[in-house]
């Protein structure tokens, strides 16, 4: 169910455990692109492309996880925290739409960087894709009584940048919803490209409203966020609150150490008298589980959980 963010927000059910997949980064495989697509900053990443980056992201890698992800029993929904594109062009917005489409579980989806390389008319881009993100930003898809806040951090940045960005109206927005989720009694889980916390990424490439999302956290609670953009799989913080982060590497990376090879992360929440529990697990390529993780959340705050390994 999609819900907008200026809505009224139905209450709940108390349903069973809610269970998601999570990659991201894939860079999907190129299409066809006009050669005048490239006269300007694509040009240099086109480049970076032909060199290395090709031969690191697989797409063979990613259909593996995926063909993992659908094996799984009872995963709701595949949530992808950006990067579907390499450039950001229409025909690749196109070509990632008919890749969602095939997808054995609805995925949602928030755009990365390299969706947003240059200005693009909204026709052209994020609007092929609103089936699985919404008509705006923060949008907000509930999964039973699980409600996923998607951002949008991917702004066009000059050569050799790569930093996100967050306006004012989506900080109010989010502050909003976060109050209104909580008191309804949903588990909120946040998705955002840009991971809000300046130790995992360089200034160059990092979320420019860390304290200020941080702010919104830590006064109207959240029980999750998770980003991408670092291709590192990682747990930590929000910086300036006690929300736990979660990264994830690129789920086409081809990698052998285990801070980036490709894997995923499943994500369970369950319903528990005041609050949530929440477990992660992280999975490899072959189904093999990597780490395990979970805490509770109590009081739709986020400054009261308790943590297990």
């Amino acid at each position: 169910m999609l819900t907008d963010s200026s809505a009224s927000l139905p209450l709940p059910k108390q349903e069973a455990s809610v269970r998601f997949a999570h990659i991201s980064d894939p860079h999907l495989p190129l299409p066809n692109i006009p050669i005048g697509s490239f006269f300007n900053k694509r040009l240099f990443s086109l480049a970076l492309w032909k060199g290395e980056r090709q031969k690191q992201h697989l797409f063979e890698i990613t259909q593996k996880i995926i063909e993992n992800i659908k094996k799984q029993a009872n995963i709701d929904s595949i949530l992808i925290s950006g990067d579907l594109t390499n450039f950001g062009t229409k025909q690749e917005f196109l070509s990632c739409s008919n890749w969602l489409q095939s997808l054995p579980i609805e995925p949602i989806l928030v755009p990365g960087n390299h969706d947003a390389m240059m200005p693009e008319n909204f026709d052209n881009s994020l609007s092929l894709w609103t089936k699985w993100t919404g008509p705006q930003f923060p949008f907000v898809r509930c999964i039973k009584n699980v409600a996923i806040i998607g951002l949008n951090s991917a702004v066009p940045t000059p050569l050799f940048k790569a930093y996100g960005r967050l306006d004012q109206s989506q900080i109010r927005k989010l502050s909003y919803l976060l109050e209104d989720l909580g008191q309804s009694g949903y588990c909120r889980i946040v998705m955002i490209h840009h991971p809000p916390h300046s130790k995992l990424m360089s200034n160059s490439k990092s979320l420019r409203e860390t304290h200020e999302f941080s702010e919104v956290l830590r006064s109207k609670g959240a029980e999750l966020v998770l980003h991408g953009h670092s291709h590192k799989a990682t747990f930590t913080h929000v910086e300036g609150c006690n929300v736990p982060l979660l990264g994830t590497s690129s789920v086409s990376m081809k990698r052998e150490d285990e801070l980036h090879k490709a894997s995923w992360n499943k994500i369970e929440c369950t319903k528990i008298p005041d609050g949530w529990n929440l477990k992660l697990t992280r999975i490899n390529i072959k189904g093999d589980s990597l780490w395990k993780h979970q805490w509770n959340t109590y009081n739709q705050t986020a400054s009261s959980f308790q943590e297990s390994c």
